[in-house]
């Protein structure tokens, strides 16, 4: 086996490790307990002494109380036998025996100093010893002084107060104390002998056992060694074996000479011939750009201090000038020597990556392509909604502006269809749009919260109008109590609205369509689920399934009867879906269709449930136009447009504006520039986003360079994500996408010629500033 395998010293493996250090260990636990088995005899024999040692202070005590108790007595005889005889030689008795009771005093007061209860007794005992002391020399001192009748009446005098029998009983008391106490010490001293004896015995068999134990596990682990040695082969072999089956070389290098030992597989995947060479002469094969970077994985992963896994993928350059891509991962090992860790070995393996390293670049080249593909097709999609919406500006706002001219009803009829099948057109644009902004992930829904039954009246007296016209009943029914107000996103969940119920109205020639809106408050989370019911033509089974694909309808006979792109539930689902919400249908065929759309609510804290009352709307005719405010203002439109131009040009100066345009970005600055030079600057511009040579970006930021802060309203016909932001973003004020609402336009110039001064417009531009360095710095954050 090469170095590949056995690399690795016994000594580092752990196995090796436990089963080394398993002898010392029961050697250390079989010293240990001698030790503890010492330290208790050495304690039993030391309480053994302490406790003899008290016993013979008991026996010390006693002898004191009977020495003092003896002394005063033989005072007291001294003292008798002088008063009977008249001896002088009795004194001298007499003063021996008070000499040896105060060197007994004296004693048995150094005898006590641990002993409180006895020195509390004593303190007891010793007045009444000097006491009986002074009565017997007062005596005497009476029998010299005034002779032996005298002397006897002061020694009837003092047996009355007893001294002597209180005295004795004083001691009595002690020496019944230290009796008590030595009883106990003699049993101590019996146990401690006791204990001693049985340690020593414990200590002797427990010290057999470990030793047996020892012997045992000497034994075992030779066995277990021998067996180990056998898995490690065995270990080595398959490992080998998944080396080979894995088409992987390995290696390991030694920190302490810095050589590197390599298997056959290695060594051909490398261009190398021998098996063991220095670190520095392998680097030599590895490309010269990832050679940097593979010494720096290297020298991460023998960090003693914090190895990390080393893993790095660089190619090999073979004498034959091939490059082949080589993924080596490997780890590095550390121990514990005096306190310091130290690198013992760095074991990997390597794996030739070559093919996988191809199929990545194509992969990458594809989805490079794919990526390129789709921003083709969102300009695309924006130059084309461009290209549609500006003549349809034109179409629509022409027939708005024959309206006003004309007063016979049948040419008022001719244009009012001409202008339904050009918003017909428009809304056929708006639905291709969406679906593709959908597929590019560019179209966003923004929740709001929205006043439910305010939404769902506006909805009932829009489709009102539609299902009169066919003569088909539509009711709105709010089932119990409903949430005010939602979070949602009004403009989509309208859009989602009014294409089902559209439909409905659309496939229902006799019948009733209803829409119900209801509150699920037991679901998880609650839900506000709306039911559109209707009576029409219904769906087949096997219609449903392609039902909400794109460009996809019931079967080719609805197309030719119906009409329709098959656009409209697709994008409804999916806006849905995006809404968090879910769409479902439940229909027979011939029977009619129910379709269900579900909204969580996901808190209903401090919203209000109410039970709305809707009253049917009439319709509003048709040719009932909009009231437009009047203005007095002067207006720039910048548009390459000519039509474009002259249709906002007629609806403003109608209203009471004076216009004058430009044709392009250059022309609208420079007109600008040159009004407000000459003292007669315009109250607002309404600036066309996409001209030639400057757009209307580049304009506007050139206006606003030059000091001009009048409002800037932006006309575009780019309807993908994110056009209001970026006009607000890049000066303008306001948005107005193409076609052209005539009354929306106008207002928008009252708004901010009228009712909004400079100072709201600076606050305005200063927070749209703010908010975006926000979220730059956010979006920096996160990429990061």
């Amino acid at each position: 086996m090469e170095a590949r395998v056995n690399s690795i010293s016994t000594s580092d493996n752990p196995i090796s490790l436990t089963r080394s250090l398993l002898n010392p260990l029961a050697v250390a636990a079989v010293i240990i307990v001698l030790v503890i088995s010492g330290v208790i005899a050495l304690h039993n024999i030391r309480e053994l002494q302490q406790t003899r040692l008290k016993v013979g202070l008991t026996l010390k005590v006693l002898a004191l109380l009977a020495e003092i108790e003896g002394s005063v007595m033989d005072a007291e005889r001294g003292q008798r036998d002088f008063l009977i005889t008249g001896d002088d030689d009795h004194l001298k008795s007499f003063d021996e025996a008070i000499r040896r009771t105060e060197e007994g005093m004296d004693q048995f007061d150094e005898l006590l100093d641990d002993h409180q209860i006895q020195r509390s007794k004593f303190e007891e005992l010793k007045p009444l010893v000097q006491e009986r002391i002074e009565h017997l020399r007062n005596v005497l001192k009476v029998r010299t002084e005034q002779g032996a009748d005298a002397a006897r009446e002061t020694v009837i005098e003092n047996s009355r107060q007893n001294l002597m029998g209180r005295i004795e009983e004083m001691a009595n008391s002690m020496r019944q104390i230290e009796e008590n106490m030595l009883v106990v010490r003699e049993s101590m001293a019996s146990r401690a002998y006791r204990s001693g004896i049985i340690t020593s015995v414990s200590s002797t068999l427990i010290g057999l056992v470990l030793v047996g134990s020892v012997l045992y596990l000497l034994e075992r682990n030779r066995r277990k060694a021998e067996r180990d040695a056998i898995t490690l082969n065995a270990t080595r072999e398959r490992v080998q074996l998944a080396l080979d089956a894995a088409e992987m070389g390995a290696w390991n290098l030694d920190p302490t000479t810095n050589t590197l030992q390599t298997d056959e597989r290695y060594r051909r995947m490398h261009g190398v011939e021998k098996q063991e060479l220095s670190f520095e002469d392998s680097l030599r094969r590895i490309h010269p750009d990832d050679r940097a970077r593979v010494r720096q994985a290297m020298r991460a992963s023998m960090s003693p201090l914090d190895p990390t896994p080393y893993s790095v993928e660089y190619r090999v350059v073979h004498r034959d000038g091939s490059i082949r891509w080589v993924s080596s991962k490997g780890i590095a090992r550390v121990s514990k020597r005096r306190k310091k860790t130290v690198l013992t070995s760095f074991d990997g393996t390597v794996a030739d990556v070559t093919e996988r390293k191809r199929q990545e670049e194509r992969l990458q080249r594809s989805e490079q392509m794919a990526l390129a593909a789709n921003q083709s097709k969102s300009e695309f999609l924006a130059n084309m909604s461009h290209e549609i919406r500006t003549p349809m500006a034109a179409i629509l706002g022409y027939a708005d502006v024959l309206l006003g001219h004309l007063e016979d009803p049948d040419n008022r009829n001719c244009i009012l269809i001409m202008k339904r099948n050009g918003e017909h057109l428009l809304s056929l644009i708006n639905d291709i749009l969406d679906l593709s902004r959908i597929e590019a992930g560019k179209l966003s829904v923004e929740a709001e919260p929205v006043p439910l039954p305010r939404l769902v009246g506006d909805i009932q007296s829009l489709m009102q109008v539609r299902a009169e016209e066919k003569n088909v009943d539509f009711q709105v029914m709010f089932e119990g109590k409903v949430p005010q107000s939602i979070e949602t996103d009004p403009t989509r969940l309208r859009q989602v609205l009014i294409n089902l119920i559209s439909n409905a109205i659309k496939f229902t020639d006799e019948g009733s369509v209803e829409l119900k809106i209801r509150f699920i408050q037991g679901a998880e989370p609650p839900v506000v689920e709306f039911c559109i019911v209707d009576t029409g033509i219904g769906i087949s089974k096997e219609q449903q399934d392609r039902l909400f694909k794109p460009f996809s309808q019931g079967d080719a006979s609805v197309t030719r009867k119906y009409g329709g792109s098959g656009l409209g539930l697709a994008i409804s689902q999916r806006l849905i879906e995006m809404m968090e919400g879910e769409m479902s249908l439940e229909s027979e065929l011939g029977e009619g269709s129910t379709f269900y759309v579900r909204l969580p609510v996901h808190s209903v804290d401090g919203i209000k449930l109410v039970q709305p009352d809707l009253i049917k709307q009439p319709p509003r005719p048709e040719e009932m136009l909009a009231e437009t405010p009047m203005l007095d203002c002067r207006v720039l439109v910048v548009d390459d447009r000519r039509d474009v131009r002259h249709i906002s040009q007629h609806f403003l100066e109608k209203a009471g504006a004076t216009v004058a345009t430009a044709e392009d970005g250059q022309d609208g600055v420079d007109t600008a520039i040159e009004a407000r030079d000459a003292g007669q600057p315009f109250d607002l511009i309404v600036m066309d986003m996409q001209m030639p040579n400057i757009d209307g970006l580049q304009a506007t930021a050139l206006l606003r360079s030059a000091g001009i802060d009048w409002p800037i309203i932006a006309l575009t016909a780019d309807a993908m994500k994110g056009d209001r932001d970026r006009c607000l973003n890049g000066g303008c004020d306001d948005y107005l996408s193409k076609p052209i609402d005539h009354v929306q336009l106008v207002s928008m110039v009252a708004s901010y010629t009228q009712d909004i001064d400079s100072a709201e417009l600076v606050s305005r531009r200063r927070q749209r500033a703010d908010d975006l360095q926000q979220q730059i710095e956010r979006e920096g954050k996160g990429a990061s």
